[in-house]
């Protein structure tokens, strides 16, 4: 007897492991988090100064089903193009921030979805934090804290030998921390390396020890095929433990620009955004110190070491 069929769409796969739910965030009017389904995010490679190339590669990527992208703000020029380019994108425009705490207030003030902060690469980041928190919790602005094993603080850098997953982890625990103590939590959080086993290690320690949305990264400044079977490795083995679901990922892109003062190349690399919950423990304290700077009492009564001596 042959089967006849009757137009029904086809079952859905089960999936490899339970979801893990986490605090959601919105990027514009995507959700982050929180059970929201896998949204698609990249990031242009034009010089976001040119306003006009930009909005045409955030249109290509929007066709192709791009639903979040972020441009690269690391100079005035590009700080200046962002209120037309947040106004006109189909798509939620997040600015990653380099160099200079103030870009953060004017991509808040432009108009921009969510901004990206790594810490390791602005001076002085720690003491704009109440500020940043007040103006993007006035705004509803997310923060992604980005933490990248290439810029990691130096006080890391001695305590552990070399960016391990541990000096990702508490690098990147230690400024959502900063971010609390005002009563700011709309973050999301990436540690990016180059190892996917190193970079598996961290998420899995995140996974464990805090309960907001991640973004996973592997950076790469190798070919893009091999950027490519990393992130596979790494996103393949996190999704079938069950300890993340992507909820944004691009492919693997070579970024480069220049600016008036100097090429700047940046390595390639291949993240997604992911939801994750948080063991039944809470958030892992604020590290500890010898510091004479470091009270006995919890982490959020703490008011800051603005000399960042509270390193351990």
């Amino acid at each position: 007897m042959t089967s006849v069929s009757l137009g029904m769409p086809a079952v859905p796969p089960p999936p490899l492991a339970p979801r893990r739910n986490s605090r959601q965030i919105m990027v514009g009017s995507v959700p982050v988090g929180g059970g929201a389904p896998v949204s698609v995010q990249s990031m242009t490679t034009t010089l976001t100064a040119d306003v006009n190339a930009t909005l045409q590669q955030i249109a290509e990527l929007t066709a192709s089903g791009c639903q979040i992208v972020r441009v690269a703000v690391p100079s005035a020029d590009d700080v200046a193009a962002l209120p037309a380019i947040a106004k006109k994108s189909q798509i939620p425009v997040i600015a990653d921030i380099h160099f200079q705490p103030k870009y953060v207030f004017a991509a808040i003030d432009a108009g921009c979805a969510a901004v990206r902060v790594n810490p390791g690469n602005i001076k002085a980041f720690d003491d704009k934090v109440a500020e940043i928190a007040r103006a993007a919790a006035d705004a509803k602005v997310p923060i992604r804290i980005g933490v990248n094993a290439g810029s990691l603080d130096k006080r890391l850098m001695t305590k552990y030998g070399k960016a391990t997953a541990e000096a990702l982890v508490e690098s990147a625990l230690w400024e959502c921390s900063l971010f609390e103590e005002h009563g700011f939590r709309d973050i999301k959080i990436s540690v990016k390396h180059n190892d996917p086993v190193v970079m598996i290690r961290a998420y899995r320690q995140l996974a464990e020890q805090c309960d907001y949305p991640l973004h996973l990264g592997v950076t790469e400044a190798g070919p893009a095929f091999q950027g490519t079977v990393k992130s596979a490795v790494a996103f393949g083995a996190l999704l079938a433990e069950g300890s993340a679901t992507p909820s944004a990922c691009r492919c693997p892109r070579r970024r480069s620009r220049r600016s008036r003062s100097a090429t700047r190349s940046w390595s390639r690399s291949a993240c997604a955004s992911a939801a994750w919950r948080s063991s039944p423990a809470r958030r892992a304290a604020a590290p500890r110190s010898t510091c004479t700077h470091w009270p006995t009492r919890s982490p959020p009564a703490w008011k800051g070491c603005r000399s960042r001596c509270a390193w351990p």
